[in-house]
């Protein structure tokens, strides 16, 4: 009977390691997203903007074959360490951070798409984190004026006005995002492309009645 405590502790013990590790990695996992930015910094030339063009696409397609392989059974879910358990039998949350920032990247201007990306990369974590330890509500509390420095730092060059105008809707967008849970559209997705859709209105909105838009945050290396 000794025994068979001393195994159930030990078991206990190895499955909090596990769950520890795994929480890490998908924190780590996310603020890593911020790489790539680098994305921006490559030269504006001809064959970079080919290689721009073509390999972040391929790249999704290839996680996407994976993804599609994994929910068939033909790869084991073992193998995706950091997997929720709810991940098991749905699209992983990588999945939907991929393609928000493959969107975000081919369609939208870099000042949208750069805040958002950092939203998803340093604001998410930081909500979850919160969310562990302390009551939902400081999760509005903190996640709100550090989505808004985000986008108060992407539209610093526009005109006062539209910069407060994009950050309040871009620091809504991204916290309505994260915090509006839907079992089939992961908030990785959400947080991203909400505010980047609410700005891409502000944007033409801004373009039509004369404001100053904000220019490049990250500006391209040379070769």
């Amino acid at each position: 009977m000794v025994n068979v405590k001393k195994k159930l502790l030990y078991a206990k013990k190895r499955i909090n390691s596990v769950e520890f590790d795994a929480h890490w990695y998908r924190r780590v996992f996310h603020t890593f997203g911020a790489s790539f930015l680098f994305y921006y910094i490559l030269p504006d030339v001809d064959w970079v903007n080919l290689l721009k063009t073509w390999i972040p696409p391929l790249i999704l397609v290839f996680v996407v074959i994976l993804e599609f392989l994994r929910l068939k059974g033909k790869i084991s879910s073992d193998h995706f360490f950091g997997l929720r358990m709810y991940e098991k039998h749905r699209v992983g949350s990588y999945v939907f951070f991929g393609v928000a920032i493959l969107l975000l990247f081919m369609f939208f201007p870099q000042p949208i798409a750069v805040p958002c990306i950092l939203c998803a990369c340093i604001a998410d974590p930081v909500f979850g984190e919160i969310r562990q330890h302390y009551n939902s509500r400081y999760v509005y509390l903190v996640g709100f004026p550090l989505c808004m420095f985000f986008f108060i730092i992407a539209w610093y060059t526009a005109d006062v006005v539209l910069m407060f105008s994009a950050a309040v809707i871009g620091a809504t967008g991204a916290v309505v995002g994260e915090t509006k849970k839907l079992w089939w559209l992961d908030d990785d997705f959400m947080i991203q492309m909400l505010p980047a859709v609410l700005l891409l209105i502000l944007w033409y909105i801004a373009m039509y009645m004369g404001f100053t838009l904000p220019g490049d945050v990250i500006i391209p290396g040379v070769i």
